[in-house]
């Protein structure tokens, strides 16, 4: 059930340094909360303002060689991620979890073997409406505009986007 960790051979720093033209660099900055610190990947939007359904209905799916990078819209602190996300994410293939937002169960997330980057924690749960939020919409995060389709590397660094995956 549970994949192998991947080992990656980038630094954020050496791709700013390698691909200056390439990258935008997140400016939002986020602390790292899953059992791995470093991951890419090709990203999958989710525009949530007060519901993760969305984010439930992505992590179904198969993730392998995906992050999903969540942007929480909405005025009321909850968290977007919990320990069960994360371990079905985890299930799934994904890579990582970038939030620009809050998540929780941070003691059970560390245990699990993906990548799982948040603004910080709020221990409330989301509204649990169905169907409020977006998949794969055009989104900013800080100055970063991403997109479904963008590649992401992360690592204690910070991130960065590119349009496409990079020749590391």
């Amino acid at each position: 059930i549970f994949h192998l960790m991947q080992t990656y051979n980038f630094t954020v720093p050496d791709i700013c340094d390698a691909f200056p033209d390439e990258v935008l660099i997140g400016d939002i900055f986020l602390n790292s909360y899953g059992g791995i610190d470093k991951f890419c990947g090709e990203i999958r939007t989710a525009d949530c303002p007060h519901s993760n359904s969305v984010v439930k209905e992505i992590v179904q799916e198969n993730g392998d060689g995906k992050v999903l990078v969540i942007n929480h819209t909405g005025e009321k602190f909850c968290s977007m991620v919990g320990d069960q996300i994360a371990q079905k994410a985890n299930e799934n293939k994904w890579r990582g979890i970038l939030v620009n937002g809050f998540i929780r169960d941070i003691e059970v997330i560390k245990n699990i073997s993906i990548g799982v980057y948040a603004k910080n924690t709020y221990p409330m749960k989301t509204d649990k409406a169905f169907g409020i939020g977006t998949k794969d919409k055009k989104i900013n995060i800080g100055s970063v505009e991403i997109s479904s389709g963008n590649w992401i590397y992360v690592d204690t660094n910070g991130w960065v986007v590119s349009r496409k995956k990079l020749e590391l």
